[in-house]
């Protein structure tokens, strides 16, 4: 699958305290929208899918939630949701927002914890 990608949009990104006495679950929620190209030029063999990477991660003591996206141009394909794709095609797709996000919490535990930094891993062991 041939990807042709936009620049990654950082929505929302926080790091803060865990609230007292009240437990944090883990979120981690991935959508797929198919998009309309708005230029009449626009390849009708392509397709645009929007990729949308919402997460909240809680850490013993701070929690990072936030949400990222990016639209991606699928050459010489027609994608009109996720299950025309697989998995692998799936995780494709997200993989440059996993690591942004990877690379976030990287260097913002580096500054605010004044060590190396929390190092996470989106990726499956099937899938390295």
């Amino acid at each position: 699958m041939e990807i042709v990608r936009d620049q990654e949009l950082v929505e929302a990104f926080n790091y803060g305290l865990p609230p007292r006495d009240q437990e944090v679950k883990q979120k981690i929620q991935i959508n797929f929208s198919p998009l309309e190209s708005t230029d009449q030029n626009y390849p009708k063999e392509n397709s645009i899918m929007g990729v949308r990477f919402e997460f909240v991660l809680p850490f013993d003591a701070f929690i990072v939630s936030g949400t990222v996206s990016q639209v991606n141009h699928v050459i010489n394909r027609q994608i009109r949701n996720q299950s025309d794709m697989n998995e692998a095609e799936a995780n494709e797709m997200v993989k440059p927002l996993f690591r942004l996000v990877e690379r976030m919490i990287y260097e913002m535990t580096e500054i605010t914890l004044d060590q190396p930094g929390i190092k996470i891993n989106f990726a499956s062991p099937t899938a390295q």
